[in-house]
């Protein structure tokens, strides 16, 4: 092989291995959604949720999951004697669109039997 061509082979080598990786950092997440951009997404189409999270009383939490297409947010209102008060799900999908998933506002004695905090609020909606 002649000096020239293992220059050129060498050159497109080193092109390469730093195109490819530039290229995927480019576009990896081009049209993801990051969980603070779902959650401002939400604040700004209902603005009753501006003041989420918040140890006022009663407290109210935002809780998260991400989902294979967006993210699962659930706006909670906990109180002191019953764990929840009410909770509010929606999926923010990557295209930015929102769906309501639903609403829990649980009946006496119903909150007590399962642990609603933290991520285990989404089993009310998400199998």
């Amino acid at each position: 092989m002649k000096k020239s061509q293992k220059i050129v082979i060498i050159v497109f080598v080193v092109v390469m291995l730093t195109a490819v990786p530039i290229f995927y950092l480019m576009n990896s997440n081009k049209n993801g959604l990051t969980e603070s951009e779902a959650i401002s997404l939400l604040k700004a189409v209902y603005p009753e949720f501006k003041n989420y999270p918040n140890d006022n009383l009663p407290p109210q939490s935002i809780q998260t999951k991400q989902a294979s297409n967006g993210w699962y947010v659930a706006f909670v209102q906990e109180g002191s004697g019953r764990p929840i008060l009410e909770a509010k799900c929606f999926l923010v999908r990557d295209d930015k669109t929102i769906t309501s998933i639903g609403v829990y506002v649980p009946k006496v004695g119903e909150d007590s039997v399962d642990d609603l905090s933290g991520k285990n609020i989404f089993k009310l909606w998400i199998k």
